[in-house]
Protein backbone atom coordinates (compact mmCIF):
# COMPACT_ATOMS: atom_id res chain seq x y z
CA UNK A 1 0.00 0.00 0.00
CA UNK A 2 1.47 3.72 -0.74
CA UNK A 3 2.06 5.80 2.31
CA UNK A 4 0.27 8.92 2.08
CA UNK A 5 1.62 11.92 -0.03
CA UNK A 6 2.10 15.36 0.82
CA UNK A 7 0.48 17.32 -1.90
CA UNK A 8 0.77 20.86 0.00
CA UNK A 9 3.09 23.43 -1.42
CA UNK A 10 6.15 24.22 0.40
CA UNK A 11 6.77 27.28 2.08
CA UNK A 12 9.31 28.07 -0.87
CA UNK A 13 7.04 27.43 -3.49
CA UNK A 14 4.58 29.31 -1.69
CA UNK A 15 6.70 32.21 -2.08
CA UNK A 16 7.74 31.53 -5.80
CA UNK A 17 4.02 31.40 -6.78
CA UNK A 18 3.62 35.15 -4.48
CA UNK A 19 6.32 35.83 -7.20
CA UNK A 20 5.29 34.57 -10.34
CA UNK A 21 1.39 36.34 -9.38
CA UNK A 22 3.22 39.70 -9.11
CA UNK A 23 4.91 39.08 -12.30
CA UNK A 24 1.84 38.11 -14.46
CA UNK A 25 0.73 41.36 -13.47
CA UNK A 26 2.68 43.61 -15.68
CA UNK A 27 2.91 40.84 -18.49
CA UNK A 28 1.43 41.30 -22.01
CA UNK A 29 -1.51 39.36 -23.06
CA UNK A 30 1.37 38.23 -25.88
CA UNK A 31 4.04 37.05 -22.85
CA UNK A 32 0.93 35.27 -21.00
CA UNK A 33 0.01 33.58 -23.84
CA UNK A 34 3.72 32.24 -24.58
CA UNK A 35 3.83 31.23 -20.49
CA UNK A 36 0.64 29.37 -20.78
CA UNK A 37 1.90 27.49 -23.72
CA UNK A 38 5.36 27.02 -22.32
CA UNK A 39 3.83 26.14 -19.06
CA UNK A 40 1.11 23.16 -20.62
CA UNK A 41 3.94 21.95 -22.86
CA UNK A 42 6.40 21.49 -19.84
CA UNK A 43 2.95 19.50 -17.57
CA UNK A 44 2.84 17.20 -20.29
CA UNK A 45 6.35 16.33 -20.75
CA UNK A 46 5.73 15.69 -16.42
CA UNK A 47 3.44 13.71 -16.88
CA UNK A 48 4.98 11.10 -19.76
CA UNK A 49 7.98 11.06 -17.40
CA UNK A 50 5.86 10.19 -14.40
CA UNK A 51 4.15 7.51 -16.97
CA UNK A 52 7.07 5.77 -17.93
CA UNK A 53 8.33 5.78 -14.47
CA UNK A 54 5.53 3.98 -13.06
CA UNK A 55 5.68 1.18 -16.22
CA UNK A 56 9.09 1.23 -15.52
CA UNK A 57 8.29 0.18 -12.08
CA UNK A 58 5.29 -1.52 -12.33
Amino acid sequence: MLPELDLELTLEQKFQMKLIEKELTTMSPAKLKELLLTTSHLLMVKENVIRALAKRLG
